[in-house]
């Protein structure tokens, strides 16, 4: 049972590997990236917090080849799960350069100097200390190697409008914003991570030594728009439904009261914009029913690398 007071922990990410996460991305702009990383003079690649490998998955087939890849993950789950993952997209892989293992990514199980390539997608966000896993992947990346981060600013999410709140009342808006502001406050009061880390990340990379820095944005909203036919609207709108239904992702009424409360929120703040953003899904959820609802679904997802001297 969960003590009192205590912040609901699930493994990582636990509530986002649904099929949405396999949207992410256009293939165009992984091909625009790879060639700007120059990933075809790799031959290694190590990706931390791998999860099931979607992200390494996406990144390997521009690896110079034969390549070597390891993922690293704390929770036994992903790292039992991946390998059937990785060799379902890539049968022809060579399976003795192919691993997953568990292991804490302030602690990496890996050598020193031994990769071409480390990378994470969603890592650092979850951390209390990035700037020590930062440190640990600075360790196993070879001098002159590539490090590649992905990392969000989530809180924006909560500013870009639908066809439902662009003429809400000022106010409501406001509560909504400043709801969601103590709650990623609250969060990273008790070491749940920064979910806007990305806005900071150059900033880091760039203290901690590294040269060639740059950022990039990624170019896929997820847009919505009737008559939600596309896979990834239709498994977006199937996973807001899902975490509604299950009380879980964003919808864990609990967990959000208590954070909003530890970032510095009142009870009377809370109250109020939870029962506004729980009548705001209804309304979303009747509009699209309606084939009425749209939004262009900005999100900043920074793509930020560097190189190791």
């Amino acid at each position: 049972m969960q003590p009192p007071g205590e912040i609901q922990r699930q493994p990582h990410s636990a509530e986002l590997f649904g099929e949405q996460r396999d949207f992410w991305w256009n293939r165009d702009f992984l091909d625009l990236m790879a060639v700007r990383w120059r990933l075809q003079e790799a031959s290694s690649l190590a990706d931390i917090g791998c999860g099931l490998g979607h992200w390494s998955r996406l990144l390997y087939p521009y690896l110079r080849q034969p390549a070597t890849l390891a993922g690293v993950d704390r929770e036994p789950r992903w790292v039992a799960e991946a390998p059937q993952h990785f060799r379902r997209v890539f049968p022809q892989a060579e399976l003795d350069a192919i691993s997953f293992r568990q292991g804490d990514a302030t602690k990496l199980p890996l050598a020193d100097n031994s990769f071409d390539v480390v990378t994470c997608q969603t890592l650092l966000m979850h951390l209390s200390q990035p700037v020590e896993a930062l440190r640990e992947m600075l360790r196993i990346l070879r001098p002159g190697g590539f490090l590649i981060c992905v990392e969000p600013s989530n809180l924006w999410n909560y500013m870009a409008f639908t066809s439902l709140t662009e003429d809400e009342p000022v106010e409501v808006l406001v509560r909504r914003f400043e709801f969601w502001l103590r709650q990623h406050r609250g969060r990273m009061a008790v070491g749940l991570g920064n979910h806007s880390l990305g806005d900071l990340l150059p900033g880091l990379l760039a203290g901690l030594g590294l040269r060639d820095v740059a950022v990039h944005q990624a170019d896929r909203p997820a847009s919505l728009f009737p008559p939600y036919d596309t896979p990834a609207q239709k498994a977006l709108i199937e996973q807001e439904q899902q975490w509604k239904n299950s009380a879980t992702g964003p919808w864990n009424r609990d967990d959000l009261r208590r954070l909003v409360l530890l970032g510095g929120g009142s009870e009377a703040l809370f109250e109020a914009a939870f029962a506004e953003v729980v009548e705001k899904f209804r309304r979303e959820q009747d509009a699209i029913s309606a084939k009425a609802f749209h939004a262009a679904g900005g999100s900043i997802n920074y793509l930020v690398s560097a190189r190791k001297p």
